[in-house]
């Protein structure tokens, strides 16, 4: 588990920080701590040992970079992420030298806090997997082989040839004739032959494991490899069956199945439904695994990308714990919801009336569909129904922009997927039960912020961030619940108080403008006279 603490001198921001990440339910984070204020957070940092510090850029006693520059040294395997504002860019920059892993604007959603935690999380398990690689004299076979193995993977060579030599009985691998990244010969043709010599048998295919959301670990990756050995020496396939289990470039866990009759890809198969079982006990995780068709030496960049699209159609394949797909399904063309199906839904959003809105969804949404629609047509359904939901709430704190954009890609099955949204709606429904006495508590608490420091420079933004608010959808929540724009309310309060202030003969004007937030007495002689009618000279005089 991985401990997280977030700095910020202002308390409400930083507990919404923790309550966002609390809300994001990453499973690797462990204990959220907050430290309020630089100081503070020196303190907690050297108690605590966080694996990750999310601070504030601006605070009073010690800035950001201040506390990361002291920091580093003592936690050098703590990744640091930045919370700044939109003026903030020279010190965004000043702190990268300092090794911040990367920077959020305020406010910050839950989603934006959620994808940079499990960012810093793969890159401390990416740091760990070096260090180890590091602490070795020199790589094992395996991992060059891995190595080897995610250069051709991934390179733009284009397709290898097989020639067969003329003085031995044995495949060699040559370049083809229009290879344009001329360059890259060298290396590749070296890592087609490492592999050429490791693997023994004419017979790959290769699977790719689904194992959680964890990246680049060791963990996943031993385990894995364990497991399927110990599957293929009960099965007796030491002699015609050889695997390389490694991390692709992304920290995804694959494997290389090298094989020769009379085994099958049907026996791959059976061999990781035994192997995906196990790993569920072990790592009590849901691991699924997809594979692709079978190949040559040659196919494995084409292999690659076949357990990559498997994967990605999880949601549309049986319930199966090993994911083929041989061929893509044929879209339905005229199962895509026409506009009065739309409407629909429409209305049963706006008045939140979930029968309707859960019929809508069993319609659309049914078991029948596995591999009769694409997987474009299946994320546009779910796409359309959260669009109607966050139309609904027209903005607000509560569904911030993009906190679902990705949950699209988590699903492992379709019922998963309608339950989510069943749920998501249920959820909605009962924050609007508890919005009403909650924006009152917030509009209370920016009615109090700004009469606490209406004698500076303060905008809309920064008292909707305090509130944790979408700023559009604070804008109209002050006007409706007030009566007045935030602006307006700013200059009531300060007007309020310079015609107290006025009644104290000893009290130059100018003094009063500085004292309610104007440092050019023009401006607030100006205002002034805009909102009482008279200037401050005449106000005053009436008071003699």
């Amino acid at each position: 588990m991985y401990n997280v603490l977030v700095i910020d001198d202002e308390e409400l921001i930083c507990d919404g920080v923790k309550a966002k990440l609390e809300r994001a339910g990453l499973p690797a984070v462990g204990h959220i701590h907050v430290a309020y204020g630089g100081l503070q957070g020196l303190q907690a940092a050297q108690e605590v040992q966080p694996h990750i510090i999310i601070t504030d850029m601006r605070m009073p006693d010690i800035d950001g970079i201040q506390l990361i520059r002291q920091l580093s040294p003592k936690l050098p395997r703590t990744k640091f992420i930045m919370l700044s504002g939109h003026g903030d860019y020279g010190y965004v920059r000043e702190a990268f030298k300092y090794g911040v892993l990367d920077y959020l604007l305020k406010p910050a959603g839950s989603a934006e806090l959620a994808k940079l935690i499990l960012a810093a999380i793969a890159a401390i398990e990416e740091d760990s997997r070096k260090a180890q690689v590091m602490e070795r004299s020199q790589l094992d076979e395996q991992t060059l082989l891995a190595a080897r193995l995610n250069f051709l993977l991934n390179v733009d060579s284009g397709r290898m040839e097989m020639h067969t030599g003329a003085e031995k009985d044995e495949h060699l691998i040559q370049p083809p004739s229009n290879a344009t990244n001329t360059h890259d010969l060298p290396e590749m043709l070296q890592s087609w032959q490492t592999l050429q010599s490791y693997f023994p048998h004419p017979i790959f295919a290769i699977g790719l494991f689904y194992i959680g959301e964890s990246v680049f670990s060791t963990k996943d990756l031993t385990r894995t490899d364990a497991c399927l050995n110990e599957q293929i020496q009960l099965a007796g396939y030491t002699a015609q069956l050889q695997i390389l289990a490694f991390h692709d470039t992304q920290g995804k866990v694959y494997t290389i199945f090298n094989y020769t009759d009379p085994l099958t890809l049907n026996t791959i198969t059976a061999l990781l439904r035994e192997t995906v079982a196990q790993l569920n006990v072990d790592l009590l995780n849901a691991s699924v695994v997809s594979i692709s068709k079978a190949g040559h030496l040659r196919d494995l960049p084409q292999l690659y990308k076949q357990a990559q699209l498997a994967m990605s159609y999880r949601i549309l394949l049986e319930p199966d714990p090993v994911l083929c797909l041989h061929e893509l399904p044929k879209p339905l063309e005229e199962w895509m919801p026409a506009r009065r199906d739309i409407d629909e839904l429409r209305q049963a959003v706006e008045t939140l009336h979930l029968a309707r809105i859960h019929l809508w969804i069993d319609r659309w949404l049914p078991d029948s569909l596995v591999m009769r629609i694409s997987l474009e047509q299946l994320e546009a359904v779910f796409d359309l129904i959260i669009t109607e939901i966050h139309r609904h709430f027209n903005g607000r704190f509560m569904f911030e922009e993009n906190e679902l954009a990705q949950a699209f890609t988590s699903f492992h099955t379709l019922h998963d997927l309608r339950q989510y949204l069943k749920g998501y709606v249920l959820t909605a429904k009962q924050l609007v039960s508890e919005s009403t006495s909650l924006e009152g508590a917030v509009i209370s608490d920016a009615m109090s912020y700004v009469r606490q420091h209406f004698n500076r420079e303060i905008q809309l933004a920064e008292v909707a961030n305090r509130v944790s608010m979408n700023y559009s959808y604070f804008s109209t929540l002050f006007k409706e619940r007030i009566g007045l724009t935030f602006t307006a309310y700013l200059i009531k309060i300060r007007m309020e108080e310079a015609q107290r202030l006025l009644k104290d003969p000893a009290l130059r004007i100018h003094e009063i403008s500085e004292k309610v937030g104007y440092s050019n007495p023009y401006h607030f002689s100006r205002a002034f006279k805009n909102h009482c009618g008279i200037s401050p000279k005449e106000f005053r005089n009436t008071m003699q």
